[in-house]
């Protein structure tokens, strides 16, 4: 029989929310989608349902006081799960993503989802990039995060690229000037890191004079995409060649 919880103030609730902004071992993911996915992966290790839930980790009936707590969205489908991170291993896969201080959570969630629907296994947040771990790039990311091999760096973007290219990576960044189209990347059959910049300022210089090849998307009318968008167009190429 699961517990019963009416109580904002129990113990199981408070460190279910001191988890809500992702920022330590643990984090809040909220829907059935996502709560399912946590659940596939064994990576949930409680679950607040306002209905009876049948899982693998411990679940707990609450109000819907308590559910309104611990959720994010404005009409919250009724069932929270309170999970714990995997710690990241070494870039293996022969596709990476790396994220130069892409702060939006929406945009981040997005690149999340697409990376894991090409192909890119592998996808590292820069040192200033949106918290990966927050509600709204969780949302956005549809549960990719828990099938990824996925690491927040806590050290210079720069110090990451080399570290990248000692392990035989091809380093492409988006630049919009002097770059070759997409048809145009040379993969060599090689490993390759696919650099997304920041919103407004794209990808920083000091990275850019790293990379192997810096690559833009032609267009007519405008000047440059949202980097989810852009991401996309690249993440869908790449996994062609």
């Amino acid at each position: 029989m699961c517990e019963f919880i009416q109580s904002k103030e129990n113990s199981k609730v408070k460190e279910a929310y001191k988890a809500k902004e992702g920022k330590g071992d643990r984090f809040l993911v909220e829907g059935f989608h996502l709560v399912e996915m946590a659940l596939e992966h064994q990576m949930a290790d409680a679950i607040f349902s306002l209905k009876d839930y049948r899982a693998s980790a411990p679940v707990y009936l609450v109000t819907p006081e308590i559910i309104a707590k611990l959720s994010s969205t404005v009409t919250p489908e009724g069932i929270v799960a309170l999970c714990h991170k995997i710690p990241a291993k070494a870039p293996s896969h022969s596709r990476l993503l790396y994220l130069d201080e892409v702060r939006d959570p929406g945009n981040v969630g997005t690149l999340l989802r697409t990376a894991l629907a090409f192909g890119f296994s592998d996808v590292i947040l820069s040192k200033g990039s949106a918290e990966a771990y927050s509600s709204k790039v969780l949302l956005a990311s549809q549960g990719a995060i828990f099938a990824l091999n996925f690491s927040e760096s806590k050290q210079a973007p720069e110090q990451d690229i080399i570290e990248l290219k000692t392990r035989g990576y091809r380093i492409i960044a988006t630049d919009l000037k002097a770059a070759v189209p997409p048809e145009e990347i040379e993969t060599l059959d090689q490993k390759i890191c696919l650099v997304l910049g920041n919103e407004a300022h794209g990808v920083a210089p000091s990275i850019l004079s790293q990379a192997h090849q810096t690559v833009r998307i032609p267009m007519g009318g405008i000047d440059s995409l949202n980097v989810a968008i852009a991401g996309g167009i690249l993440l869908y190429l790449l996994s062609r060649k």
